[in-house]
């Protein structure tokens, strides 16, 4: 097993989310939002399997999903809500907010 990072950064408001692993939840929170000083929501990391998966988005209550394959050692997964849409991309790891 190991550790993917997951940030949620711009456009949550009181946003109800659910993240999944290969279809499977592994956490759901409610109520998140964007503090708009730092550009953060919040920031989680899930286990994934030792071979490649597939890691899923849901705002529930916007009706937005993505989902994102992963393979190899990916460093973070960085998600936005832009322009009604969610976004997920790779990112480097060194996104973390103190």
């Amino acid at each position: 097993m190991r550790e993917l990072l997951i940030v949620f950064q711009d456009g949550f408001d009181e946003a109800n989310i659910t993240v999944m692993v290969n279809g499977k939840e592994v956490r759901r929170d409610i109520g998140v939002s964007t503090n708009p000083l730092i550009g953060e929501a919040f920031e989680t990391s899930v286990e994934l399997p030792a071979k490649g998966a597939q890691v899923g988005v849901e705002v529930t209550n916007r009706g937005l999903k993505a989902i994102a394959k992963v393979s190899g050692k990916p460093k973070s997964l960085l998600v936005s809500i832009q322009d009604d849409k969610l976004v997920m991309r790779e990112g480097t790891g060194r996104e973390a907010f103190m």
